[in-house]
Order: C-alpha cells, then structure tokens, then sequence
C-alpha cells in the first residue's frame, strides 16, 4: 500500500534552483543512502496510531522543493529538483502551518472522507435561493442571482482572498465568500451577463424576450438597482439569450429564436444590427468570438455565424450526426487569438459530443460519448464551457450533481466513449440532503479567466463552490 500526505500544503520555493543546487541534490541521494543504513533519529511519539517517520529539518539544509512532487511509499522523500523527483517530506499546512504527516502502509479507512485531497482549494458559500447564474464581473468577483422565488436576491461576491495569496495562505485572514453589493428582482433571473468595461449587468426571466437592466453599485454604495429595460422582438416562453462585448456606449446581443437575434445599444434603445434569417429555430447560446463575429447556436444543433459590420446573411451549419428531434444541443466556442484557430464543441442530450473548426462547422475535429447520466432535460439545465486556458479542457454539467472535465486533446474523428480528467462532486458530498428530497443537480459552472484549474460551480441546494482542481498524475501534464 502507499502512505498518504494530503497535497495542498505544498510549500513553494523563494528563489530558482541553480544547476548547483541540482548537482547537490544528486549527492544528496547518496548521502540518504548511508542516512536509511545508520541508525535513525529518535522519531516523536505518536500514540494511537500507525509509526510516523519524519526526516529533520536540518537534514535538509533548509532548501524547499521546486518543483514540489507528491508521492507514496514507493516513491524516495526528500528535497525533489528537475533532475531529482523526491516526495517531499517538509509539506506544512498552509491554513494551520502544522507539518504534513507521513504513514507508510497504510491507507484510509473507508469511512474517510477524503475529497479535500484532491483540491489545492475548496471553498463553499450557501444563497438563501439557488442560482443558474454565475458571471465574472472582476478577477476576484461574480454576480449571482436566484431563480426559485418571486423574489430573489442578486448579489456580488467576492471570492475568499485566500484563493488568491501566492504566498503564506495561512496567514490571510479572507477565508470566505463577501457579498460586496446586493439587491433584489421581482422574479426569477434565469440568464445574466456583465457587460464587460461598466458596472452594468443585463437579465432575463426565462418567461418572455425582455432584458433587465442593473446598475451593479460601486464604491460609493452597496445596493445593486434597477436601471432599465430593454424590449425583446417576440413573444417567448424560454426567455432571451444574452452575449455582451466591450463596447462604449455598453451594448448586448439577445434573442430567443434565430429570427429575431438583434444587437442593442443599452443607453439608447437603438437596434444596431439583426441577424438576417427568416427561420424562428429555438437559441441554445449566444456568444462573441471576436469583436465582430457572433455564434447564435440553436437546440436543434445548427450554428449561425454572423458579423455585426455586414448585412451579408450569416453562414449556417447543419446539425452534428445522430441529431433528432428528441435531442437538444448546447454549444461553446473556445477563446482564440485568431478566429480561425476558433473550435466549437456541441454537446446533445444524449451525452455525444463534436468538435468542429469554426472554418469549418460541416467537419468534425473530434467526438466522443461522454461518461453522463442521460434523460430528458430542459434548456437550461446543461452546461458547456471550453477552459480559457487549459488547452482542449471542456467542463460540463447539468445531467447530475457532478461537475466533469473532459482532456479533448486524447479524442479522436471516429466516435469514442471519453471518461473524465477530474469530476467534482463536492456539491453531492457536502450537501444536507434529507431523505425523501430531490436529488442534487449542478445549476451552473463558470471557469476562472486566468487560473487554469480554478472554477464556480452552483447547485440545485443553494450551494455556490470555488474549487481549485490537482491534476491527476496518470493524465500527464496540461
């Protein structure tokens, strides 16, 4: 059996390791060599429980791990360099900055609960209401809101700034969640976008095509209000999808059937472009992939692509194989610096998945069955969304109370089952779910713009997570 050590107390190191540092870790090992043959240290006693055995502090010359490798019995302790993969044995938590504690063979019983292992930070909010709505409307905030009341909360929150401290976590003070504004909507809020260059935030219902429009506060006060309205073009009964872009004045793409797509400038009221289609197909998404360009992704699988400088009419993608009329599609469009680097990723109903090339929509790059519950789901359940920054990285959620990670990059143009890189299901884990109560179900997820494992998630309980994933060490480096 492997020994245990929990990963997120990793110490990170003040300066680069030089090549003559490296160099004195391999003498190191020889050194350890003669150390594990001489007789060893008086060890601290550790009554009730399995032999601890820890290597001095001194006997590392004070030098910290870089980089820092997690390993078990089978793998050497001590100072781990490039050239040296050593489990280090100097790990201290960063909350308590008490020292990790090693047990050889030995393993956790089954009635551990081991799911913090397997983050480098989690941390858990509760709404009074559950949301479907989770926005960035800064690097460190986001903008909520609650859907399951006639009157629900919108809030901002601030993220624990815990996540944040590069160095000596343990010693910020900022654990939890803030809510830094907040105020309230006569109704539900089932789709929200930050207008990204304002502190302005456009709603919708999910009962008609109208917008909400909220002036989010500042520094001058907390209260989050009403600013306005923007009128939709057609009677609905699964609301507008939203997308925003950096704009001055501030404006947002909305619609709810591919017929009536229209560009809004918010100050004014002035329709600035429509998208030029006559068939009234249902919206799945809206989105911007470059200052111009627009998708408007349909439930039935076929994709819009759109300029807003042109009147020309958009380009139309047929739907992805094994499409009817039974299945609903949701689609995401990956961030590129050049629009033909664009992928698009659909995910149906049913768990099948294609990537395709914006250049190309017809093709497919890759595809896959996914590893998910399928049944029947309504529009807004399921969640799609490519990894700003992970390369080929897609979260999805909505068929349970699980939020999976899929490696793209592993797939290939014939059709394959994928299982994913990492699942949280921390939603399901740390829920007081009674007996007899609806199962938990992920509302939303939202990835970090810029922290490659850091994601939002929201469920169906009120609970809001930010979790910071560890790669597992079979998958190989991202």
């Amino acid at each position: 059996m492997n020994s245990v050590a929990t990963t997120f107390c990793a110490a990170k190191p003040e300066q680069p390791i030089s090549v003559s540092e490296d160099i004195d870790a391999l003498l190191e090992e020889l050194l350890e060599d003669d150390y594990s043959n001489s007789p060893q240290p008086k060890t601290e006693p550790f009554p009730k429980g399995p032999k601890t055995e820890k290597l001095l502090w001194s006997h590392s010359g004070g030098r910290k791990c870089c980089p820092v490798f997690i390993g078990g019995s089978s793998v050497t302790n001590g100072v781990g360099t490039a050239t040296s993969k050593r489990s280090c044995d100097q790990l201290r938590c960063t909350s308590c900055d008490f020292q990790v504690l090693m047990f050889d063979d030995s393993e956790w019983d089954v009635s551990c609960d081991y799911l913090f292992l397997r983050y480098k930070d989690l941390h858990v909010f509760q709404l009074e209401n559950p949301t479907r709505v989770i926005e960035w409307t800064s690097e460190k905030t986001v903008c909520v809101a609650g859907y399951s009341s006639p009157r629900n909360e919108i809030l901002e929150l601030r993220l624990p700034l815990k996540l944040f401290a590069d160095e000596n976590k343990g010693l910020c003070a900022e654990r939890d969640f803030k809510v830094v504004h907040g105020g309230f909507t006569e109704g539900p809020v089932r789709h929200l976008r930050h207008v990204p260059g304002s502190r302005c935030a456009v709603t919708n219902d999910g009962r008609s095509s109208d917008l909400q429009v909220w002036d989010l506060g500042g520094d001058d006060s907390d209260v989050i209000r009403r600013a306005g309205s923007v009128e939709g073009r057609s009677v609905s009964d699964t609301g507008s999808r939203i997308a925003a872009r950096l704009s001055a004045p501030p404006q947002v793409l909305h619609g709810a059937r591919s017929s009536d797509v229209q560009l809004t400038q918010l100050t004014s009221g002035q329709t600035l472009c429509k998208l030029d289609t006559d068939s009234a197909e249902l919206l799945s998404s809206l989105q911007f992939v470059s200052d111009s360009v627009f998708l408007a992704s349909c439930c039935n699988g076929c994709i819009y692509v759109a300029d807003t400088r042109t009147s020309a009419a958009p380009q139309r993608s047929t739907p992805p194989p094994r499409s009817g009329d039974s299945v609903c599609w949701w689609s995401d469009a990956s961030i590129a610096s050049q629009l033909s680097s664009t992928r698009i990723v659909r995910l149906s109903s049913s768990g099948d998945m294609v990537v395709t090339d914006l250049r190309n929509l017809g093709g497919i790059v890759s595809q896959a069955q996914l590893d998910v519950q399928t049944h029947p789901c309504q529009l807004e359940d399921v969640s799609v969304s490519w990894s700003p920054v992970l390369d080929g990285c897609i979260a999805v959620s909505g068929f349970d109370g699980v939020v999976q990670i899929y490696n793209t990059r592993l797939w290939r143009t014939e059709l394959q089952d994928a299982q994913p890189l990492f699942q949280h299901c921390g939603h399901m884990v740390l829920s007081e779910q009674t007996a007899g109560s609806a199962p938990i179900v992920v509302t939303s997820h939202l990835w970090h713009p810029e922290r490659p494992r850091m994601l939002l998630s929201a469920a169906s309980d009120g609970s809001v997570h930010v979790w910071d994933w560890v790669e597992p060490e079979t998958t190989g480096d991202l």
